[in-house]
């Protein structure tokens, strides 16, 4: 089953269906949630029977599931105190049910309503754990009041703290906090992943995510307008051909690709073999002409095409009419890495998008021809275009603080609008189809952060597209293989070590688990 990321309004939808339609109680809800809580905390513990747990609880569904794990804790020996941000009164519906269950159980609860019922730092350092169940993912705002005051006294304790369903203080629709928030040791989310863990400041805040099963039915995601999820190896596995044993180089796909300028030879060589190492039969690298002595040299089996240049060493609409027979030789065409940003590039990039009718891969400068020029996206029958975050405020015209608080809903309504296949290259990175689904990928470090990684990451997709993948296929698995390339070399060379070209030794064993032959 995937993992879907879901935002506030989602995960209300997703609730109501279960509970409404599909009849799941909710109390039942709040009763596994809680357990789970229980569970992962009686992990942490050395000593069960014994131990001090500090939960703070809000009044809210959130507070519910802390008050499930506090008497489930307290039944197994636990010393458990309950920190009640606010009056009881305030609660109601299932939490309420189970904070009665508290009342009758050896639990200490103190209710904080006035500045001189908060607890001190120290009170607070002598717990072995604390559960903080303050806010829900549908906190907005600033953090204020007791509940602020409480949420640093938490930070200030250095205790071990397990987050319910989210760090109090982060947003579940943007990840921003209000201010301040809990930094918590490990966040157990309900029954679905939420947004505000997948992105920053959210996912750092989170510390490790845990996800607890709910047993909510695949049918109660039917609900959803638009699918987001998690791209792991379970949602690439199946989406990689299988190689039949009688195959050959063209059959395994022909990528031609348009990169490289005066002192940008390097982004040409590595996207060329990023696209043989994802098993294309065949790769062409289209230079300009100065450049193909150079890559002659740093190429073997890589094919080159000399191509009519300008004065300043790069692609000029002159290229296009040499490069024909290759444009119709092939099965996919790149064009964009290291192309520079002069003038007579975007001449021959728009020239070369309205003349061909194949797959097509725009980055980088190549991105460069849509500028004021967005219309041109919608006359394209088969686009992927891998913007990063600066690239792609460029592109769409917000900010880029905009785009990180609300990146799933800029980047699907971007394509909705203008249809095409979206890799947003970030932290995560994203991939959007054009009809909206929408894949945050998994894998990857800041090792990756370093130039020409993209170039590879262009490459893999596509030498993935040309063996029949479809546009979304093709973009999904190659982030993901691409991030996992980055995460062994991280094992190997370190964050600051890792360099582009060492992806590339990684990227065949990891296609070696996908591999089928028929």
């Amino acid at each position: 089953m995937k993992e879907f990321i879901l935002n506030n309004a989602e995960a209300q939808m997703v609730d109501r269906y279960a509970i409404d339609t599909l009849g799941i109680p909710g109390i039942e809800l709040m009763q596994r949630a809680g357990s789970f809580i229980s569970m992962k905390a009686k992990k942490i513990l050395k000593h069960v029977p014994g131990s001090h747990v500090a939960i703070f609880c809000g009044a809210g569904n959130n507070g519910g599931d802390g008050f499930v794990a506090a008497r489930q804790l307290s039944e197994w020996g636990v010393t458990v105190i309950i920190w009640l941000a606010g009056a009881p009164e305030k609660i109601a519906g299932d939490a309420l049910h189970f904070f009665k269950k508290c009342v009758d159980k050896p639990i200490r609860i103190i209710s904080i309503v006035e500045q001189t019922d908060l607890p001190t730092v120290k009170q607070i350092a002598e717990s072995d754990l604390i559960i903080d169940a303050l806010l829900g993912t549908g906190f907005k705002g600033e953090v204020r009041g007791i509940i602020r005051q409480l949420i640093e006294l938490i930070n200030a304790s250095k205790c071990p703290v397990i987050s319910v369903d989210i760090p109090s203080g982060v947003s579940g629709d943007t990840a921003q906090t209000g201010g301040v928030a809990v930094q918590a040791t490990r966040t157990v989310t309900m029954g679905f992943l939420k947004r505000g863990l997948m992105f920053q400041p959210g996912k750092r805040l989170a510390g490790d995510i845990v996800l607890a099963d709910l047993k909510y039915p695949l049918q109660s995601f039917k609900v959803l307008e638009h699918e987001t999820y998690l791209i792991e190896k379970q949602i690439i596995l199946n989406r990689i051909p299988a190689i039949f044993d009688d195959t050959y180089k063209h059959q395994q796909g022909k990528v031609l690709i348009f990169a490289g300028s005066t002192g940008m030879t390097g982004a040409a060589y590595l996207v060329s073999q990023a696209a043989l190492r994802s098993g294309a039969g065949l790769v062409i690298s289209a230079v300009p002409a100065g450049l193909n002595p150079v890559m002659e040299i740093k190429t073997t089996e890589t094919l080159t095409l000399p191509l009519p240049e300008s004065k300043f060493g790069t692609f000029c609409p002159n290229s296009l009419p040499a490069a024909r027979d290759r444009i119709d030789w092939s099965d996919v065409i790149v064009f964009g890495p290291g192309v520079s940003s002069n003038d007579e590039v975007r001449d021959f990039g728009i020239d070369l998008l309205q003349s061909v009718i194949k797959p097509i891969i725009m980055d980088a400068d190549g991105l460069r021809v849509f500028h004021g020029n967005l219309d041109l996206i919608n006359k394209i029958n088969d686009l992927i275009i891998t913007p990063h975050l600066g690239e792609f405020a460029m592109l769409s015209g917000y900010k880029i603080a905009d785009i990180k608080a609300n990146i799933i809903d800029i980047a699907r309504e971007f394509v909705l609008e203008h249809p095409c296949t979206l890799v947003l290259k970030g932290a995560p990175t994203i991939v959007v189809s054009p009809d909206g689904e929408v894949g945050v990928n998994s894998s990857g470090n800041p090792g990756l952060a370093t130039g020409g990684t993209g170039d590879v990451l262009t490459g893999l997709i596509a030498g993935l597209r040309a063996q029949k993948m479809t546009s979304f296929d093709a973009a999904i698995s190659a982030v993901f293989i691409h991030g996992l390339a980055g995460d062994l070399g991280r094992n190997d060379y370190g964050i600051r070590g890792l360099i582009a070209g060492d992806l590339l030794t990684y990227i065949p064993g990891i296609l070696k688990e996908y591999e089928k032959v028929q």
